[in-house]
């Protein structure tokens, strides 16, 4: 069942993610690989939720992430990859309904990253380093690129939460 845009808007702000990836392939003629994602992860019982911005998106695969080893339960991510779907059908969404506060933030970086994937751009050094920088911007207001952070949560293997201070 399709969903009000405004509630798949704040699905988005809470638990989604615009994703520029850079990663070493020693294929590619570069010796990177980059790559746009737009993601949503929820526990898996809520998949149906994820289902339906699917289906209201009209794009994406779902993916079950098995999260035990961590002490975390299950998950399941709505996982939207190709550009054409990306181009297509996300950004218009969004467009279309404005996200608020911090994540908007990131969709504006994530559609100039998406305008260098259309000219095929990040095929060359030149078009990766722009994709960094961009991601860079995306990130500002990410925990772990703030100095400010005074303490940050981390999971032990036995999923036992463990507070490390920054000094």
């Amino acid at each position: 069942m399709k969903l009000p845009p405004d509630y798949v808007c704040g699905v988005v702000a809470g638990e989604g993610c615009f994703t520029i990836v850079i990663s070493k392939h020693k294929q590619k003629k570069l010796g990177l690989d980059a790559r746009l994602h737009f993601e949503i992860e929820l526990r898996d019982d809520d998949e149906e939720i994820l289902r339906s911005i699917q289906e209201t998106l009209g794009c994406g695969r779902i993916y079950h992430l098995n999260l035990e080893r961590y002490g975390w339960n299950s998950h399941v991510e709505l996982k939207v990859s190709s550009i054409v779907d990306i181009k297509g059908k996300v950004i218009p969404f969004f467009r279309k309904y404005p996200l608020r506060g911090k994540k908007k933030n990131a969709f504006e970086c994530f559609i100039q990253a998406a305008d260098i994937f259309s000219r095929k751009d990040h095929l060359t050094l030149k078009g990766i380093e722009k994709l960094r920088a961009i991601r860079k911007r995306m990130n500002r207001y990410s925990k772990k690129y703030q100095a400010s952070a005074k303490v940050r949560e981390n999971r032990a293997p036995s999923g036992v939460r463990i507070l490390a201070s920054d000094s």
